[in-house]
């Protein structure tokens, strides 16, 4: 590497021979000689270093989402340990549309509400038999500055959504949130760099009550599924395909009890079905993955 010379300092030598101006004359080129060749020294060091030295490896960071009593927790999970700047997120959260169900307003505490503040990005939109609503932050202060840290393999709760209604929210990567135009795959950036892992668990379920079961879920397209009713009501039981097609539906009035019902879907494609149970004036939905 080439670094400039100091021969201009041969056209500032004092016409005048004093003693004094020459020795101050020498005394200043050789000061300035002296942080050039550390100067030089330095960024010589720096440059080799950065050719040889290799670029430290990054893992990526997955999402999930999680029932916590009324509310649902966004927790992140880094396959790395990450102490640097969480640079920017976004993520839908999906739901049935018919559920009735609903989001309330994010909230945040702790560090993770300095290091990546989160906002709503739009009101929900409708695509579909589903609602969406797409969240994004930006971050810009070190992890370090807060003496925290993203730990390989743990979850970070990074915010609360709370629900009210009965129905089952999603982080979702589909073709709503695929399109140029919604531009809301989950995504995060962490120094700069794209470090997208996946969605570990996206679906968390909010109803008043843990009785429907869904066995086995994921299935090869055999399954079985059942639930209580307590109180007896008029019930309504669907099984659709993700384009809204009803497979399968049965009615019961005034029933009190325990339901079951063995299902075969392996004549169909296989993919994500729902499975929708009305009762009590109300909806639930519970996805079915056909694999």
């Amino acid at each position: 590497m080439m670094f400039p010379q100091f021969s201009i300092f041969k056209s500032l030598q004092p016409v005048n021979h004093s003693p004094i101006l020459r020795r101050l004359y020498h005394l200043t080129a050789n000061t300035l000689i002296r942080y050039h060749m550390k100067l030089r020294s330095a960024l010589t060091a720096m440059i080799a270093a950065a050719t040889i030295a290799p670029v430290a490896s990054q893992g990526t960071v997955d999402i999930g989402l999680f029932r916590n009593g009324d509310k649902l927790e966004v927790r992140l999970r880094p396959t790395e340990n990450f102490n640097g700047i969480v640079s920017s997120i976004v993520f839908a959260v999906r739901w049935d549309r018919n559920s009735g169900a609903s989001l309330g307003t994010l909230t945040q505490t702790g560090a993770p509400a300095q290091f990546l503040p989160l906002a709503k990005s739009g009101a929900v939109r409708e695509h579909g038999a589903f609602n969406y609503q797409v969240y994004a932050g930006f971050g810009m202060l070190p992890l370090t500055e807060l003496e925290t840290s993203l730990a390989a393999g743990s979850e970070t709760v990074i915010a609360t959504l709370p629900v009210t209604g009965k129905g089952e929210f999603e982080i979702v990567n589909d073709a709503f949130t695929g399109e140029a135009a919604n531009n809301a795959n989950y995504y995060i950036s962490l120094g700069g760099r794209d470090l997208t892992g996946s969605i570990y668990k996206g679906l968390a379920t909010a109803e008043e009550d843990g009785s429907v079961s869904i066995l086995p879920n994921p299935n090869n397209g055999q399954f079985t599924f059942s639930f209580s009713v307590g109180v007896a009501t008029d019930v309504t039981i669907e099984v659709v395909n993700s384009l809204g097609q009803v497979v399968f539906n049965d009615m019961l009035r005034n029933f009190e009890g325990t339901y079951r019902k063995e299902m075969d879907l392996t004549s169909m494609s296989n993919g994500v079905y729902y499975l929708k149970i009305k009762r009590n004036g109300e909806t639930s939905t519970h996805k079915i993955v056909y694999r």
